[in-house]
Parts: structure tokens; C-alpha cells; sequence
């Protein structure tokens, strides 16, 4: 679905992206893949998508399907919305829920919204980082951005950002009784995250690719951490 999402992007955007540097190569606007393909490959995403949607039990599938809309939405928020990142993060993090829901609600709704609300902050910070590659393009092409919005103010609202985030991760922590180690690790992580955005990061656009990718790492570590903090609680 997240590859679905992606193509979705690129099809509503390829008329944008032909007109910024660093996307005009992309398949869709370079001309080297064409509509009826893109279309396609959607289409066999969604077929897969749907199959194994329908495995899982009926407040599963009823939450696929609400959240199919702003998968398709988001594109079009970037015209019409200050704040597309967003939107963004509340599709890309709703397998929360549904994993939540498959797991037969066993855990209370409002530790499932902590980690929810925290892996949003989570995008908005580092799309927001991404999209400062864009900003002086999307300026001129009338895109709105995350990385507009914040302005000057871009490097204190990630820190406020990703401090709330990581503050909601020990607290998530907290209510599951994990063990210390689940605290180092998140703590640990946080640090290095604040670190990275105030003295590699920085604020510069040349920066800002490589460290959207480390949060990969960032990511495995989080995962990571929940994971140890769960199987290690009475260690």
C-alpha cells in the first residue's frame, strides 16, 4: 500500500515533478514510464492490498477502507492544504490501528493513540526535512509544504517535534511496564535524533536527503526498542 501510495503520488504530481530538478527524472515526469503502466502497476498493488486486507478480521478490513481515501487525497493536499505532511502522516502510520485491530483490541485505545500520535510526529519531522529540498521550487510552483509553513522557525518546531515524540514513546513505555532497556534505547535514540537534526542536519537542503534515509535506522531502532521492551519487561 505504501507503494501503491507512491505511485498515486506520482501520477497526480507529474506534471509538478517535470518542473523541479530533483524530481524531473522520476519515471512518470521523465516520460520513461507511461499513464496506462503506472495505472497497472496500481491497480495489481491494489489487488494484493485488498487480498490480504480480506485475512484479517471485519474491523480490519472496515479500517482499510477508511483510510483508502487520504491515500489518494494526499497528493491533491499539497495544492490545497498548508500542512500536506500531515496528511501524510496520518496515512502512512494508520497500520497502528490496523495491527491493533487484527490483534483483537487487547491493548486500550489510548496506548494504541499514544503510538500512533507519535509515529506522526515522527513523519512530519522528517518529510518536513525532506521537503526543504523543494521549497524554493515549490515557492514559485505554488506547492505547499511542511517546510514553508514552519519558515524560520523550521529547526525549533522539529525539536518541539521530536522531543513530544519521543516523550510519548517512554510514556507508551511506561503504561506497559517495559523493561529499562526499552528506556535506554528510546532515550539513546532521541538524543542522537536531536544531535542529528541541530548539528548534521542543520537546516541545510544539501543535508537533508541523507538524513530522510537514516531514518531507516532510526525506524529498525524504534521497532527495535518496543520489541525488547516487550519480551524483556521482567528482566
Amino acid at each position: 500500500m505504501r507503494s501503491a501510495g507512491c505511485i498515486i503520488n506520482d501520477i497526480w504530481d507529474k506534471d509538478i515533478d517535470s518542473k523541479v530538478d530533483r524530481t524531473k527524472t522520476r519515471p512518470l515526469a521523465s516520460g520513461e514510464i507511461s499513464l496506462t503502466k503506472a495505472i497497472i502497476c496500481l491497480v495489481i498493488l491494489l489487488f494484493f492490498g485488498l487480498i490480504i486486507l480480506t485475512q484479517f478480521n471485519t474491523e480490519s478490513i472496515v479500517l482499510g477502507v477508511i483510510i483508502l481515501p487520504l491515500i489518494f487525497i494526499y497528493p491533491l493536499a499539497k495544492k490545497f492544504f498548508f500542512l500536506p505532511q500531515l496528511i501524510l502522516g496520518l496515512v502512512y502510520n494508520w497500520g497502528v490501528f490496523i495491527g491493533w485491530s487484527v490483534a483483537e483490541f487487547t491493548v486500550s485505545f489510548n496506548y494504541i493513540l499514544l503510538l500512533y500520535t507519535s509515529c506522526v510526529m515522527w513523519t512530519l519531522t522528517y518529510d518536513t526535512i525532506y521537503a526543504v529540498m523543494d521549497e524554493n521550487e515549490d515557492k514559485e510552483i505554488g506547492i505547499y509544504s511542511s517546510s514553508i509553513l514552519f519558515g524560520s522557525r523550521k529547526k525549533l518546531i522539529l525539536n518541539i517535534l521530536t522531543i513530544s515524540q519521543f516523550c510519548l514513546l517512554l510514556l507508551l513505555g511506561y503504561y506497559f511496564s517495559y523493561s529499562y532497556y526499552y528506556f535506554v534505547l528510546v532515550s539513546c535514540l532521541g538524543i542522537v535524533i536531536i544531535f542529528d537534526i541541530n548539528l548534521i542536519w542543520n537546516g541545510f537542503a544539501d543535508n537533508s536527503l541523507r538524513f530522510f534515509k537514516r531514518n531507516n535506522i532510526y525506524g529498525s531502532i524504534i521497532l527495535l526498542s518496543l520489541l525488547v521492551g516487550n519480551n524483556l519487561t521482567y528482566v
